[in-house]
């Protein structure tokens, strides 16, 4: 029969409108939604009524009905948690080990629940089968909000919620990090919304938002689930906000909030706005009445040892009858005495002799950019904050001499074809795959793209991961601050720890990151020593130290350091040719070694990128010169380096600048026209000398 309209219900209330084919039954008409056959009448189903049942041979249907309930092993009842459960198939309870998850996805949908989720417990898992739970309960997908902590958690979530339900229902949870949310509620319901960059001010506005616009409160009425992620980590004003929400929400909308308070690595700021308070957000949900569950059964791991520091090391981390001191100096000892292996001090680190997906782990940014260097001849990735995004390079290979505003499936799989080459394809999706994320994004049917609306989206400061690298650099063993690799796991992991004899006497903090790195392992940890040498930080989070001879360390490839205005700008390059030329150089060479940077005269004295034949191929960004003047100052001088040698490119990655850009007027064409460019991984751990 063909497809009929169907009008969903629940409670009394329409839920949802969907098409389908229309199955005839031997209790009559029916038709399938969330994965189940529903009794039609008069196009509309119920979902307070009863799902039509396949007899065990298949062969026939029937109404499940009181009379017949199923076995009591079907059903997990939840008495501390209310009354209502939700009722799970015991097929999709069995995948849990651990009690602590079994329950929570059957706990009842206006559960407001706190977890308690160890590392390794299944918490991304678990919360992706509450929510897919829920909606197959008759939740509706588009009243479900979760908080991640993540851009890189938000899609995890997206794609693991999305597989647990297949189907289209994924798309509509709206699953964004905390500060995406605050910009949502902002833009739909203050006329004076804007942009700045500043998430803290964000957090702020939104904040006022709540106190003076009664429409925010209505709105929030009609969310039906809030689930929030890495609840220890959310603190200051975003607890603030974080409490408005839930305050704002109605009494029958459930709230999940999955947090490990020995992971919380990210300390309590008391500067925040008002609104702030001096108890943790954890602190008081838990005076809010939220009820208390907890995951115990480690899944990442099988190793006795690992388990160990899983289990029994964090219990030292959260054990308050210990001074600080004390527990900082127990986990520690834990760590080292159940490694697999000790790998010494940090300076004989040698990438490679590693795996290709091993996981280097270090608490200083510094150490992680010096260990780079060292390891220049040898094809890494790095994971830190403060770097540039990393859309992957088709997209500038394929789009960046584009100038019509229409692209065809065609058009698209010719250029694929013939631009493609090996480098680039080696770390791209399929072609298919790669039309399909266009079309989500930019898509005016299946077969046609508007890149106007596919560059306002790559285009934002935060481009959407699927289009993106999720480290800097795409091949050979990560290097990572702890704080970077926070969520993430590896098979093997390298750990080094601060010094011996090094205390935190200040907080817990320390204690918590050695015990947050430790447990990224899932098979293998080796424990190594960093070194004693500190490091300091410009106002944008620049690293430098002092070195020998006078000399200054400092970090070169930070987000703002080499823009689209310095790649292929007028200001940068005499004419187009050089600007092009330039541009296949990376395109070409996108691992390259030998790099500089030097002052030019004819720059303004701003620091161009040169190779080892002297020819330009880029211009460092003003803000650079601001932190190095900055640095000067600290130093009691004036003078800043004329020249900053070994740097290098680890990689390349697409530049997309929205239509509306106003750097496009300082850029040659195409790319004035396309907004599309390449730029190099561009990183370094430079020596210059100051005065």
């Amino acid at each position: 029969m063909p497809d009929v309209n169907v009008t969903v219900k629940k409670g009394g209330r329409i839920i949802d409108q969907i098409q389908r084919p229309v199955r005839e039954t031997a209790s009559g008409q029916a038709v399938t939604y969330r994965r189940q056959l529903w009794p039609l009448s008069n196009n509309s189903i119920d979902l307070d009524g009863h799902p039509i049942e396949f007899d065990k041979a298949g062969r026939s249907l029937r109404q499940a009905n009181h009379v017949d309930p199923p076995p009591p092993s079907k059903v997990i009842t939840v008495p501390s948690l209310g009354t209502s459960p939700l009722s799970i198939a015991s097929e999709l309870l069995e995948e849990f080990v651990d009690d602590g998850q079994a329950e929570l996805l059957s706990a009842p949908s206006a559960a407001r629940i706190l977890v308690d989720a160890p590392p390794g417990t299944g918490k991304t898992h678990a919360a992706c089968q509450r929510v897919a739970a829920l909606i197959r309960e008759g939740a509706n997908p588009n009243r479900i909000w979760i908080v991640s902590f993540t851009r890189t958690a938000v899609f995890e979530v997206r794609n693991r919620i999305a597989s647990a339900l297949e189907s289209a229902e994924a798309a509509s949870v709206r699953i964004a990090t905390l500060d995406s949310h605050a910009w949502s509620m902002q833009s739909g319901f203050s006329a004076d919304a804007v942009l700045t960059g500043s998430h803290d001010k964000s957090i702020d506005d939104t904040l006022r938002l709540f106190r003076d616009n009664p429409e925010v409160a209505d709105y929030l009425q009609r969310l039906e689930h809030l689930v929030i992620d890495e609840g220890q980590d959310i603190v200051g004003a975003r607890a603030a906000l974080t409490l408005a929400f839930i305050d704002a929400v109605g009494p029958d909308c459930g709230v999940t909030v999955f947090a490990d308070e020995a992971q919380a690595i990210y300390a309590f700021s008391e500067e925040d706005s008002e609104g702030s308070s001096s108890s943790t957000l954890l602190e008081q949900l838990r005076s809010k009445g939220f009820n208390s569950l907890k995951l115990n059964h480690v899944y990442r791991t099988q190793s006795p040892k690992l388990r160990s520091i899983f289990v029994d090391t964090r219990k030292h981390v959260l054990d308050r009858s210990l001074t600080v001191k004390q527990r900082s100096e127990l986990v520690r000892e834990d760590i080292i005495r159940l490694a697999d292996a000790s790998v010494g001090p940090i300076a004989e680190l040698k990438l490679a002799d590693l795996a290709a997906d091993s996981l280097v782990l270090m608490r200083r940014r510094a150490d992680v950019l010096e260990r780079s260097a060292w390891n220049a001849g040898v094809l890494h990735r790095l994971r830190m904050s403060g770097l540039p995004p990393c859309p992957r390079p088709w997209l500038a290979a394929i789009f960046c001499d584009c100038r019509e505003q229409f692209i065809s499936r065609v058009a698209f799989e010719a250029l694929w074809d013939s631009r493609i080459v090996d480098t680039i394809a080696r770390n791209s999706p399929s072609k298919q795959v790669a039309w399909k994320l266009l079309v989500e994004v930019g898509g005016q049917d299946a077969e046609t793209i508007d890149m106007n609306r596919v560059r306002e989206v790559i285009g934002r400061t935060n481009p959407p991961i699927l289009f993106c690298s999720p480290d800097f650099g795409d091949e050979g063993p990560i290097l990572s601050t702890i704080h970077a690799s926070k969520g993430r796991e590896a098979a093997k992991v390298y750990l080094y720890l601060p010094p011996t004899g090094e205390t935190f006497e200040e907080s817990d903090e320390e204690t918590r990151v050695m015990f947050v790195g430790a447990t990224r392992a899932r098979e293998m940890l080796a424990v190594g020593e960093s070194n004693n040498q500190y490091a300091t930080s410009t106002l944008s989070q620049r690293v430098w130290r002092r070195a020998r001879k006078g000399k200054v360390q400092l970090e070169v490839g930070r987000r703002n350091d080499i823009l689209a205005s310095g790649l292929v700008g007028r200001s940068a390059f005499p004419n187009q040719s050089a600007a092009m030329k330039a541009q296949l150089y990376w395109l070409e060479n996108p691992v390259c070694n030998g790099l500089r940077a030097k002052k030019e005269e004819s720059l303004q004295w701003h620091f161009s990128i040169l190779d080892d034949e002297n020819e330009r191929l880029g211009v460092l960004d003003q803000s650079f010169d601001d932190d190095l003047r900055e640095i000067a100052q600290a130093l009691g001088t004036w003078r800043t380096p004329y020249v900053l040698p070994h740097l290098r490119s680890i990689g390349i990655r697409s530049i997309v600048l929205r239509p509306d850009d106003p750097v496009l007027e300082d850029l040659y064409e195409p790319w004035r026209s396309s907004g599309f460019l390449f730029a190099p991984l561009l990183t370094g751990f430079t020596s210059g000398k100051f005065g």
